[in-house]
């Protein structure tokens, strides 16, 4: 957990497969939670009505880690409809 406090993250959520559709919902419903992280292995686990409101709710954004190569253009998206600027943008 102090590696991801150093990083800024403010809070984590250690999930099951027995719970992670219900601590998902609650998260979501969190108006104090900007960008949700994580792993594509958890996103998996999660029912398809969750996944589907997953790729397609602003706030929060939530953005799936994984081992693919667009995962990076993917973050890179949902990060940006967020904060409605990109983060990687090479300026002039």
């Amino acid at each position: 957990m102090l590696g991801f406090q150093s990083a800024g993250v403010r809070q984590a959520f250690v999930v099951t497969k027995e719970n992670i559709n219900r601590q998902f919902e609650e998260v979501m419903q969190r108006k104090d939670i900007g960008i949700l992280v994580m792993n594509n292995d958890d996103f998996q686990m999660l029912n398809e009505r969750l996944k589907e409101r997953a790729l397609v709710q602003v706030k929060p954004t939530v953005v799936i880690l994984s081992h693919d190569i667009s995962a990076e253009e993917n973050m890179r998206l949902m990060i940006r409809r967020s904060l409605g600027i990109d983060l990687w943008e090479k300026k002039g």
